[in-house]
């Protein structure tokens, strides 16, 4: 099970366990949606339609969301995850969470590729100081702004031919998981409409 996967069973079964729609009021062109569990705020998200944007706040932070078309449960609902992402304007948490497991596990899949080697351990000297290099970065760093900055900066200063620019941009992505909250304020949505359809208000 990939991240998308396994982060959409955790916010589902985890952090939506017990939510339902708290409130809704406003119709087509402005809504307030109110999801979350009774008696708590934890996890609880606060959608706003309107226009064609939809405006997100509560425990799980703040994002705006700009669309092509009406902002309405009904177009939303044909939304998937990476289309409802394209269209983030602003958030409070950023885009993706930096993995440093997964970005030297990248890392060292692509080494193995362009050097056409069957284990990393048969690199050459110089590209096995680079890997060691660059991996090393994925332990020094939290952010994916961080990890690309000093990626830039390796690049700028090897010695290695074949790391162009190119090999820095697919570098300096490595390690990329869009974010747990992201993934959570599409989630909410589909599932208020998943509850107001079961009660045919939708």
């Amino acid at each position: 099970m990939d991240h998308i996967e396994k982060a959409k069973t955790e916010i589902r079964e985890r952090w939506f366990e017990n939510h339902k729609v708290k409130s809704i009021e406003g119709e087509k062109g402005l809504q307030r949606i109110i999801w979350g569990a009774e008696g708590t705020n934890m996890y609880q998200i606060n959608y706003v339609l309107a226009g064609r944007n939809v405006f997100v706040s509560g425990d799980l932070g703040d994002a705006i969301y700009s669309l092509t078309c009406a902002a309405t449960l009904e177009n939303i609902k044909d939304f998937n995850l990476s289309y409802f992402t394209k269209k983030l304007s602003t958030s409070e948490h950023p885009k993706y969470d930096f993995d440093s497991k997964l970005a030297k596990a990248e890392i060292e899949e692509y080494f193995i590729d362009m050097c056409d080697v069957s284990d990393i351990n048969d690199l050459e000297e110089e590209d096995g100081e680079l890997f060691a290099g660059l991996t090393s970065e994925t332990e020094e760093w939290s952010t994916c702004d961080q990890f690309s900055t000093v990626i830039y900066s390796i690049y700028s200063n090897t010695s290695v031919d074949w790391f162009d620019s190119e090999s820095a941009s697919y570098v300096s992505d490595c390690g990329k998981k869009l974010s747990h909250a992201l993934i959570s304020y599409w989630l909410g949505l589909q599932m208020v409409i998943e509850q107001l359809e079961a009660k045919n208000i939708a």
